[in-house]
């Protein structure tokens, strides 16, 4: 098989080709190039000499017919072999073996099920069309070819069509009018792909264009076909000419933005300037502490319905002392996300990523606040390529290389006026408390360098104590000052953030200190207790203190985070007052609580894995009961990224069961969410650290993990390596619960080789090996597959037999559902639409249950299949619909498949 760059190895969609190493190969013969082509549509199947007579040399072929074939079938092994194919006589005919893949007409269709199934379903879609070369099997003359020809055209169009309707719901019609613009040229009495175009040049401004291009269709209709466009098509030209509003791309509009500050006062100058920018980036850059932020978010709120298509946000931690900045390509992903690209879709390459997020904004009214960024190069990545919207930027550094290459605007935010920093404080302790000691407010505003971060700390001080004189505050300032010894206004802050931590009890300020190295954005209870050795309630008395103080905040039910100033300071704080030996203690007891707690969340995901042993928990450690599905997947939402963040404090300690323990955990969790090369990441992460131990167990357990992601992939080889090595070592070791089940997973990779012979030969396998070691769930698994590999052999009944003897032994509900499945897809085929609905309809019940809503909105579809083929029309739609709205809900491309069937068929007249 051909290199990824030199394309596939044999091609039949142009002229006949071979290639090795993505150089041409000498075929010979023009009728030998027919010869191979007619084995090259029918690859590892036997191919009759009669058929392969008829469709070389069409119905009347010379009297040495054969014997010519027998000649180019010999020259033929000579031209396959260097590609890694076999020619072979078998049973009265010849076979061509060879992978699929390898072939660019069986390469077409894999890559256009894989779009429609909504694996990156335009890239997917793109790369099938980008193999066609011209005419299929161009001078090949028999009417076998011929009408294989035919059909292939029209697969080509329907790929296009559907390839279309993906670039109008993406949005994507004005970058790629020219592809719609060509398929219409190309078809031009079709009227779904001159809807495109009209609705294309329509949503472009180009209306005059998308009325003549109707009137043109509709000439050529009239005069080629006699008739007139069909209903949809003059809908549509109506509504163009009536100027009504047209479908918009299904998009989903974000409201990112976090809370706006609940007391700001001031910045009228600053504010100003922003109502005013006259471009689509500024930058706000200021010292640390300055309120950039709180400017940003009360300006975005008071300006949000400016951006009626969406508020993006993120957090890119510039500045944050505990963790590097946040890489584009994460914050990427997110935006991508929250626009309503699925998770598995989100394109894995930066450059990709970031040229589908500008498509996807192009023309829309969006607000996206970059906070804390680093420098120019953490921004550039991240800036949308239109004018329609608006970009904030707030930095601590001046970001001249925007305001010099980009033309951005720049508003500079210093300290707080000494009125602005009078009324900060009035706004928190009451205009009658500051009137009444002028003196020492203007002390206190002075000690805290006009700081917003260290005003809010002194006001939550002198809040905290309604009844402490401000004079005496004030005077407490200035001692501490003095005794911090420096010079510059850091010295103030650092003075304000002191006195604050000064009146923290012990406990509470040693937790302060240990909470400066946590690697994620805020914290819960359980982790701060882990960190600090204590119990949680004892913990969460302590975050209330902290609160109270200022010295951390809520930013949601019970998550505290702090500013990343304050977690400096607490770092500083921690080198100065706690033992190295202390440090890495506390680290190394977060490190266990996110392995614990994520092994009891990963362990209701997914029950049926084969357990890990854990390294014994260290004292203090506290590991938070998880006690439901919904309640795991929420606290890995919430935690996966400081999850990953201890996983780096794991390598760099050197605690290796830790460091290949953690990406165990994640598995199950990344991939539910469609994070596929996220876990493949911190798999090769766990492999080093298993490959360091020696640890034969832990070697086995994660090549497997790496293979099943592999897979997912689409990494064909790689999956194969990972795979075989880890049944090997299962087999070294005598662990048959671990052959059994990689034989489960090199059933799925050799069905995604579209090798059913072989997926089956390793699910009975693996069931012959669980049954033996008597895992009754993991057995209920194998007997799902191979009623599923039945199921696309054709064998309907023997799938049915197979699930019905899985339902019978599993308790998981996810293998439950797509047993269910199984079975319903079965009846369906066997005419049994009344079981079909109901099997259908206890998998959509058992996905819901799992939170699984795209394979609920799948399991609708199928069920309104059912339904239509029982003559139940209307309610088909009716789930149809249900299904729809579920997959516009997530912003998946499948929804095209659904308006498909619905147009299909019509609601009928009068409901």
């Amino acid at each position: 098989m051909g290199s990824a760059q030199a394309g596939p190895a044999f091609g039949v969609l142009g002229v006949v080709e071979a290639r090795v190493g993505g150089e041409p190969v000498d075929i010979g013969h023009p009728r030998r190039r027919s010869v191979l082509a007619a084995l090259l549509v029918d690859v590892n199947r036997v191919v009759p000499v009669d058929e392969l007579v008829d469709r070389v040399w069409g119905e009347h072929p010379p009297a040495r017919a054969r014997h010519s074939l027998y000649s180019h079938l010999s020259g033929l092994r000579r031209v396959v072999a260097p590609v890694g194919a076999s020619l072979t006589r078998q049973a009265g005919g010849y076979v061509l073996t060879v992978d699929p893949a390898s072939v660019d007409l069986h390469l077409f269709r894999e890559l256009c099920a894989r779009s429609r199934e909504g694996d990156r379903p335009l890239a997917a879609a793109d790369r099938a069309l980008a193999l066609w070369r011209g005419r299929a099997f161009e001078g090949a003359d028999t009417p076998w070819f011929a009408e294989v020809a035919r059909r292939l055209e029209q697969e080509r169009l329907a790929a296009e069509l559907h390839r279309n309707d993906l670039l109008l719901r993406l949005g994507l019609h004005a970058d790629r009018l020219a592809d719609l613009v060509a398929t219409a040229a190309a078809h031009p009495v079709d009227e779904r792909a001159a809807a495109q175009v009209l609705l294309a040049q329509h949503r472009c401004g180009r209306r005059a264009e998308a009325l003549a291009h109707y009137r043109s269709v509709r000439d050529r209709l009239v005069d080629e076909l006699g008739v007139e466009p069909g209903p949809r098509l003059r809908e549509l030209h109506r509504r163009v000419l009536a100027g009504e509003p047209l479908p918009e791309p299904d998009r989903p509009t974000p409201r990112q933005l976090p809370a706006a500050p609940p007391h700001f006062v001031g910045r009228a100058v600053e504010r100003a300037a922003l109502d005013r920018h006259a471009t689509a980036l500024v930058v706000i850059a200021g010292t640390g502490g300055a309120g950039k932020t709180a400017l940003a978010l009360r300006w975005a709120h008071d300006n949000a319905d400016r951006f009626p298509d969406g508020l993006l946000h993120a957090d890119l931690r510039g500045f944050d002392p505990a963790c590097p900045p946040v890489p584009p390509a994460t914050v990427l992903r997110g935006f991508l996300e929250a626009l309503g690209v699925p998770a598995h879709g989100v394109p894995a390459g930066p450059a990709e990523a970031g040229a589908l997020y500008r498509s996807l904004l192009a023309g829309r009214r969006v607000l996206v606040l970059l906070d804390n960024a680093a420098d120019a190069a953490q921004v550039l990545p991240l800036l949308p390529g239109g004018t329609s919207g608006l970009t904030l930027v707030t930095s601590r550094d001046r970001m001249t290389d925007l305001v010099a290459a980009r033309g951005a605007d720049h508003v500079g935010l210093d300290v707080l006026t000494g009125g602005e920093s009078v009324a900060l404080l009035a706004e928190r302790l009451g205009r009658d408390r500051v009137d009444a000691e002028p003196a020492a407010v203007a002390e206190l505003v002075e000690r805290a360098a006009r700081l917003p971060l260290a005003l809010s700390v002194v006001a939550a001080r002198a809040a905290v104590n309604p009844g402490f004189p401000l004079r005496a505050l004030a005077d407490e300032l200035r001692h501490e000052h003095d005794r911090l010894d420096a010079l510059d206004a850091v010295a103030d802050v650092r003075a304000v953030f002191a006195c604050s931590y000064r009146t923290l009890g012990a406990d509470a300020a040693r937790l302060f200190r240990l909470l400066g190295g946590h690697p994620g954005a805020d914290v819960d209870a359980h982790a701060a207790a882990s960190t600090a050795g204590v119990p949680v309630a004892r913990a969460r008395a302590l975050l209330a203190e902290l609160s109270r103080r200022h010295l951390v905040h809520e930013r949601a039910p019970h998550r505290y985070g702090t500013h990343d100033l304050l977690r400096a300071y607490a770092a500083e704080l921690a080198r100065a007052h706690d033992t190295g030996a202390e440090l890495v203690a506390a680290r190394s007891r977060l490190v266990d609580h996110y392995l614990r707690t994520g092994y009891a969340a990963e362990r209701r995901l997914a029950p049926h894995w084969p357990p890990i042993t854990l390294p014994a928990a260290r004292d203090g450690v506290v590991t938070r009961e998880i006690g439901s599905y919904d309640e795991a997947m929420a606290w890995f939402d919430a935690e996966h990224t400081a999850v990953l963040g201890v996983l780096d404090d794991a390598v760099r300690h050197g605690w290796d069961a830790h460091a290949w323990q953690l990406p165990w955990v994640l598995t199950s969790y990344l991939n539910r969410r469609g994070r596929w090369r996220e876990k493949a990441d911190a798999l090769r992460t766990a492999l080093a650290a298993a490959d360091r131990l020696g640890d034969r167990d832990a070697l086995a357990v994660t090549h497997h993990l790496l293979g099943r992601a592999a897979t997912t992939l689409g990494e064909r080889a790689t999956a194969l390596d990972h795979l075989g090595r880890a049944l090997e070592l299962h087999r070294e070791l005598g662990d048959e619960t671990g052959q059994a089940i990689v034989h489960f997973s090199l059933a799925a990779e050799h069905e995604q080789r579209h090798d059913l012979t072989a997926a089956r030969t390793h699910a009975r396998r693996a069931l012959e090996l669980h049954t033996r070691t008597g895992d009754r769930t993991w057995q209920g698994f194998d007997l799902t597959a191979l009623g599923w590999y039945a199921a696309c052999l054709g064998d309907h009944a023997g799938a049915l037999a197979r699930c019905r003897e899985a339902v019978a032994l599993m308790d998981d509900r996810d293998g439950l559902a797509h047993c269910h499945q199984i079975m319903g897809c079965a009846h369906h085929h066997l005419g049994d639409h009344e079981e079909s609905v109901a099997h259908h309809g206890r998998a959509v019940a058992l996905f819901r249950l799992l939170g699984d809503r795209y394979r609920e909105a799948w399991g609708l579809v199928l069920t309104g299949d059912a339904h239509r083929a029982a003559g139940r029309e209307d309610r088909a739609r009716a789930t149809w619909s249900r299904a729809l709205a579920i997959l516009d809900g997530l912003g998946h491309d499948d929804g095209a498949a659904i308006r498909e069937r619905l147009a299909r068929v019509p609601a009928a007249a009068g409901r």
